[in-house]
């Protein structure tokens, strides 16, 4: 697909130590967490001119690993809502109610 990212794959596998061969497209979900969390700039910018900034705020609103600094950072930066996050919504359902 894209040889930015095939080379930022190989060249941070600290990044991706748990996953077997990735493949860029069908594992595109976990490539854009990873490097949006650990990347430097250059590498979440290479990620959103590759997936495209749609698919990068799918990320960032569905996700459940980045950390509410990363959401916080990239809902500013790509326009989107905190509130329209996973990560500060409160999807979590109420399992007990207390008396």
């Amino acid at each position: 697909m894209n040889d930015i990212i095939r080379k930022i794959i190989t060249s941070r596998k600290e990044l991706f130590w748990d996953k077997s061969p990735l493949d860029q497209e069908k594992d595109k979900f976990v490539i854009v967490e990873r490097i949006l969390e650990f990347g430097t700039e250059i590498e979440s910018q290479a990620v959103v001119s590759c997936y495209g900034e749609e698919f990068v705020r799918e990320v960032v609103r569905n996700s459940r690993n980045l950390s509410p600094k990363t959401v916080n950072y990239f809902a500013g930066l790509l326009d989107i809502s905190r509130e329209a996050t996973r990560c500060f919504s409160d999807v979590s359902p109420k399992i007990w109610q207390p008396f």
